[in-house]
């Protein structure tokens, strides 16, 4: 693999793309409707609301609706059950996906310079990173509450783009929504999707990510090209 002189870049999201994390944002989400007496959606369709960040997926789990906000009371009462049972089962029983640490640390020993930006919480993301051990793998995380905008806005990708003074012409992102192709397409960053994830095939086929892989060790090959 040949990367920019400087080292180009490749930016990864975190839940659905490095860790299934899913059991516990699941188990949270399920424990914070229970006290809040709403009925409990299915584990596919709470599976399905992951990806713009916890807050949304609360109201989405409420509302059992992807674009549903719910009751502003509802919704604090609930929330902060979700935050305070997800800060002590953060990494209960999430784990890394096939291929993960190897595919980083073949990226890192050729020169590429890595980033995790993700619409998750910083309270989580770190302690996430941490426990599941891959945190050393990147130089810069970016978590949803990290600057004033988050995906689908660009502002992330471009900060990391920019802390590591690499063009964002020369980035890759990689993630498993059509959140991450929205935020990508308006960084001018390539963007790899991954089909493993909690995005739907279908979806992400619509919007032409640069390429779709049902293993993150694919991704190496595309982004020596």
């Amino acid at each position: 693999m040949n990367p920019e002189p400087n080292g180009a870049l490749v930016i990864f999201d975190l839940d659905g793309t490095l860790v299934d994390s899913a059991p516990d944002l699941v188990a949270s989400i399920t424990f914070a409707l229970t006290l809040v007496n709403i009925d409990v959606p299915s584990v596919a369709a709470m599976t399905s609301y992951i990806g713009n960040g916890a807050g949304r997926l609360v109201h989405r789990c409420l509302t059992n609706s992807f674009d549903g906000i719910a009751d502003e009371k509802l919704f604090d009462r609930a929330s902060r059950s979700f935050f305070d049972h997800y800060s002590t089962n953060v990494c209960a029983k999430s784990a890394v996906y096939p291929q993960v640490t190897s595919t980083l640390t073949e990226l890192k020993n050729c020169g590429y310079r890595l980033a995790c930006v993700t619409n998750k919480p910083a309270r989580f993301t770190e302690p996430l990173l941490a426990q599941i051990g891959l945190s050393e793998f990147f130089s810069i995380t970016l978590s949803g509450d990290s600057l004033e905008k988050k995906k689908p806005a660009p502002d992330q990708l471009l900060h990391a783009a920019k802390w590591f003074d690499i063009a964002p012409e020369c980035c890759t992102m990689v993630g498993d929504t059509v959140t991450d192709i929205e935020a990508a397409r308006r960084a001018n960053m390539q963007v790899i999707s991954v089909s493993y994830g909690y995005g739907s095939r279908s979806e992400l086929l619509a919007l032409g990510p640069d390429a779709i892989v049902d293993s993150i060790d694919q991704i190496v090959d595309i982004i020596a090209e």
